[in-house]
C-alpha cells in the first residue's frame, strides 16, 4: 500500500483556507504558503509546517496544491527562481483548483509535462459554506490513473469528483457551470428588485419557488439570507465571478459564439465592481438595481 502523499498547499483565502483545513481533519501531513503570512497562523497551531517561499513548500511535499484568485496570482506562486515549479520535478504532482483561463490552464499542463510532474486541473464547485462542509464538486482532468490515485485526497475537500478529460477540460467545465451561477444570481437580485418595485415584499419570491418543485433549488435558498437582509458577507466574492464571466466571454467569441445573457450579467457586475463592491458577496449586485441608477445594458 503506497504511503499518503505529502501536500503542500497554496492559497488560504475563503475556499483554500477551509478545503487546507479539510486535508489536515481528513488526517493529511498539510504544509502551507500564503502570500500574507497571518493567514498561516491556524495551521502553525495544528502542527502544518509554513513555508517561507512556494519554492519552499514544494520541496516538502510531493503534491501541491494551488487555490488563489486569478492568472496572475498564480505566475506569482508559480514562476521565478521562489516559484513552486522549480522545485517540482519527475514524480511530483501539481493539482490546480483556482479558476484560470483555459489557454493559462493548457499552457501550466504543458510546463507540467515538460518537468515530469503529473498535473491534474481541477477546479472546484461551490462557495465557502460548501467548502467548510467538505461538499464541494471537483472537476478534474488529467490522466486518469493521477485522478483515481488522489481521489481520497480530492475526497476529503469534496462530496464529488467529476472526470472531464484532459486538461483544460477541467478550467471548461468550471467555465460552463458559472456561466449558470452568474445568471442565477442575476435572476434572483433582478426578481427581488422588480418585487420591491411592485410593492412586493421580495420574501413572497422566495416563499413563491421553495413551493414550486421545478423551481426551488439549493442555490436560491443559499442566498435568500443576501438579497432579503442585504448581507453580502463574501461566500463568492464578486471580484472573482466577473473575473471567470469575463473568460467565458473571451471563450465564447474565440470559438464564434454569442452569450448576450452572460454578456449583460457581466456588465451588471462590472457596475458593481466599480462602484467598489468586488470584495462583497456576488448577490451584491443587488444593489446596482436598487440604489444605483439604473445600468444601460
Amino acid at each position: 500500500m503506497s504511503a499518503a502523499p505529502r501536500i503542500g498547499f497554496i492559497g488560504l483565502g475563503i475556499m483554500g483556507r477551509a478545503m487546507a483545513l479539510n486535508l489536515v481533519k481528513a488526517g493529511y501531513r498539510v504544509a502551507v504558503y500564503n502570500r500574507t503570512r497571518l493567514h498561516t497562523m491556524e495551521f502553525a497551531d495544528l502542527g502544518c509546517q509554513v513555508a517561507a517561499t512556494p519554492r519552499a513548500l514544494a520541496k516538502l511535499a510531493d503534491t501541491v496544491i494551488t487555490m488563489v484568485s486569478d492568472p496572475a496570482a498564480m505566475d506569482a506562486v508559480l514562476e521565478g527562481p521562489e516559484g513552486a515549479l522549480s522545485a517540482l520535478s519527475g514524480g511530483n504532482t501539481l493539482i490546480n483548483m483556482s479558476t484560470v483561463s483555459p489557454d493559462y490552464t493548457a499552457a501550466l499542463a504543458k510546463k507540467c509535462f515538460t518537468a515530469g510532474v503529473d498535473f491534474l486541473d481541477c477546479p472546484v464547485s461551490g462557495s465557502k459554506p460548501l467548502a467548510e462542509k467538505g461538499q464541494l464538486v471537483l472537476l478534474a482532468a488529467g490522466k486518469k490513473a493521477t485522478v483515481e490515485k488522489l481521489d481520497p485526497v480530492l475526497k476529503a475537500m469534496g462530496r464529488a469528483v467529476i472526470y472531464a478529460g484532459a486538461p483544460p477540460a477541467g478550467t471548461a467545465l468550471k467555465l460552463c457551470v458559472n456561466l449558470i451561477v452568474g445568471q442565477m444570481t442575476a435572476a434572483l437580485a433582478e426578481a427581488a428588485a422588480l418585487a420591491g418595485a411592485l410593492k412586493l415584499d421580495p420574501e413572497l419570491v422566495f416563499t413563491a419557488l421553495a413551493a414550486n418543485p421545478a423551481l426551488d433549488c439549493a442555490y436560491f435558498r443559499a442566498k435568500k439570507e443576501n438579497i432579503l437582509k442585504k448581507d453580502f458577507t463574501p461566500a463568492f466574492p464578486l471580484q472573482h465571478m466577473l473575473k471567470d464571466a469575463r473568460f467565458i466571454l473571451a471563450e465564447a467569441a474565440k470559438n464564434g459564439l454569442e452569450l448576450p445573457v452572460t454578456a449583460a450579467v457581466e456588465k451588471l457586475m462590472e457596475k458593481s465592481y466599480n462602484s467598489g463592491y468586488g470584495g462583497q458577496d456576488l448577490s451584491v449586485i443587488l444593489r446596482s438595481l436598487t440604489e444605483c441608477p439604473p445600468v444601460k445594458i
